[in-house]
């Protein structure tokens, strides 16, 4: 019995090393960033999309026929209508950026309406199934049209919006899922947690560390995207990347009486990067509040999910002789994976 549970923990942990690719430790579907306003009978969409991917689905190859081949495409898969009548649609510019290690494509989409009151449809179809450049795609959006403010997710499930019908509740859904899928999608944060675990000699021990850890998220998350903190990415992911190899290289090492003080500090820097996901730009309102705290609920829930996933197999690897030998072995390969993200990302951002 023993032995088919150190093959499974064995299984699992070759799984998070071996798929943490270190070009890039977040492997969550495609996320993109939109904002869009009303301004009298023109919408402004400012719209922000992965370049790879994009490129994988139109041609970006010299300037004017990219960008005819850009707006072709958009105008396709991004909709505005008033009252039924689509909204003529226009390409103003396009750039690119960086953030959170990847380089995205900045595109200012402008649509002119035949009107500047009525309902209001947004549809959003941009990477869908059958293209076959991502597996899943999702767009965080924040929204402004006269009275009716405030944010959503589309993603293949959920391609249409119309203005004034969204609910406070629904959202709130939206951002918790949001929070699931980027805590159990984000290596890095999988590995944190993991090497945690590996450090917890007993279940107090481990309760100590993630009530911690989620404390400490949970205040630059909040101060980050209410309080307009702003540390730049290039600054935030090495420093994941190094909390990652630092914890494990001390559970190596043996126990000390700092890992809450240092999980504790760790744990401000990864509310910067969940922060840094999210890309909220509008000011603090309650249903700001709302995202922030379902998408936070969801980070918890995530952790909730790998603690009762991998915790029950690490209480009967402490039960056997080959614990030491085991733990070493996986946290020295986890070390490893955050030295070569912390070395990519210090070097190559």
């Amino acid at each position: 019995m023993l032995a088919r549970c150190f093959g499974l923990f064995g299984f699992v942990a070759y799984l998070l090393l071996t798929g943490a690719s270190p070009a890039s430790a977040h492997v969550t579907d495609s996320v993109g960033y939109s904002t869009v306003r009303q301004d009298g009978q023109r919408v402004v969409y400012q719209l922000s999309l992965e370049y790879d991917i994009l490129a994988k689905a139109v041609d970006l190859g010299p300037q004017a026929p990219a960008r005819e081949n850009l707006s072709r495409y958009l105008g396709e898969r991004v909709v505005v209508s008033l009252d039924g009548v689509a909204c003529e649609f226009g390409l103003k510019d396009w750039a690119s950026s960086t953030r959170d290690q990847t380089t995205y494509a900045d595109l200012g989409l402008v649509f002119t309406c035949p009107g500047s009151s009525g309902a209001y449809r947004l549809q959003y179809r941009v990477f869908a199934a059958d293209e076959a450049v991502v597996d899943e795609h999702k767009n965080i959006m924040e929204y402004s049209f006269g009275p009716h403010h405030g944010r959503t997710v589309f993603d293949r499930g959920r391609p249409d919006f119309t203005v004034g019908e969204s609910t406070l509740l629904g959202s709130s859904v939206q951002f918790g899922v949001l929070g699931v899928e980027h805590i159990l999608f984000g290596l890095d944060h999988v590995l944190f947690v993991a090497v945690l675990m590996l450090g917890a000699a007993r279940l107090r021990d481990l309760l100590q560390v993630i009530s911690m850890f989620t404390v400490a998220h949970s205040v630059t998350l909040i101060a980050t995207l209410v309080g307009g903190i702003d540390v730049p990415a290039v600054v935030v992911e090495p420093l994941i990347a190094l909390s990652i190899a630092f914890v494990a290289v001390e559970n190596i090492l043996g126990p000390t009486n700092r890992r809450l003080p240092v999980v504790f500090g760790f744990g401000l820097i990864h509310g910067l990067g969940f922060a840094g996901s999210l890309q909220i730009t509008d000011e603090v309102s309650w249903d700001l509040v709302a995202s922030l705290l379902s998408f936070n609920l969801g980070i918890e829930a995530g952790q909730a999910l790998l603690l009762a996933a991998v915790f029950p197999l690490l209480l009967l690897l402490r039960r056997s002789r080959h614990e030491v030998a085991v733990t070493r072995v996986v946290g020295a390969g986890i070390a490893a994976t955050g030295l070569v993200w912390f070395a990519e990302r210090l070097l190559f951002t």
